[in-house]
């Protein structure tokens, strides 16, 4: 598995607003752009992250626990970051 945290970043917004559209407006990106890697993240796992029906997405189950890991992982980015600031005398 070779997923990057841009795109846990896009799939944790998409899970969280249940929408590539809005995901796409809130990360200032192109509706296109998330779709690719929306659809290059979940070719790297073997259980389906989410499904469409209708004209609605939906996170299974599957999708929902890998969002968690998701939020925790760019929670921890997000305090290396801090700590690197506050390390170099930013904050």
């Amino acid at each position: 598995m070779n997923y990057t945290l841009n795109q846990l970043n896009i799939f944790f917004h998409i899970a969280s607003l249940q929408s590539v559209t809005k995901a796409a407006e809130a990360l200032h990106l192109t509706q296109p752009a998330v779709s690719i890697q929306l659809k290059n993240f979940q070719d790297q796992f073997s259980i389906p992250l989410t499904e469409v029906v209708g004209r609605r997405l939906y996170i299974t189950d599957f999708g929902r626990e890998i969002a968690r890991s998701a939020e925790q992982i760019l929670n921890q980015v997000e305090a290396i970051n801090y700590k690197t600031h506050e390390f170099e005398g930013q904050i």
